[in-house]
């Protein structure tokens, strides 16, 4: 069952260890929280406030996390596969070498990002802007760049088949 707590009020709430898979946490203030044990699988962390909030080893499979500001976050241990980081802030995030597979990155700046060695296979980066970014041995495959930005950007080693670049800047 999924738990809906948009809206809330969780500043006197111990979230730790708790079970929030597929939970709806849309906008909700968890700044400075510890998080430490909780199950974020699926849950919908749209625009929500991550300030001061430890993410790293954090198991976000299909996580919602449109819109939030996840700048000079450690992810370097958290699970982002098929994640939804839609108009995301990564600025100063290290994605290099993860698994982003079937990850959305929709309209997302992703010029403060390393993503060096990542792996975006099926990933939709519709409208992205990766311009200007290191890109060498970055897997691309079936993924979709229509519309995004690649101009000026090193795709040394880089692997690309079947992906789309309808209207894409390269």
């Amino acid at each position: 069952t999924e738990v809906n707590l948009t809206g809330m009020n969780l500043d006197n709430v111990n979230l730790s260890g708790k079970n929030l898979t597929n939970a709806i946490l849309i906008g909700v203030n968890l700044s400075y929280k510890d998080l430490t044990g909780t199950i974020l699988k699926g849950a919908d962390l749209s625009y929500a406030n991550l300030s001061g909030v430890n993410l790293s080893g954090k198991d976000l499979t299909n996580a919602k996390l449109v819109g939030v500001d996840l700048s000079n976050k450690d992810l370097s241990k958290t699970i982002l596969r098929g994640a939804d980081l839609s108009n995301t802030i990564l600025d100063g995030v290290d994605l290099s070498g993860k698994d982003l597979t079937g990850t959305i990155f929709t309209g997302t700046d992703l010029t403060g990002t390393t993503l060096k060695e990542a792996d975006l296979s099926q990933a939709n980066l519709t409208g992205a802007d990766l311009s200007s970014m290191d890109l060498t041995e970055i897997t691309l495959k079936d993924a979709d760049l229509s519309n995004a930005d690649l101009s000026h950007s090193k795709l040394i080693d880089s692997q690309l088949s079947r992906s789309i670049f309808i209207n894409t800047d390269i």
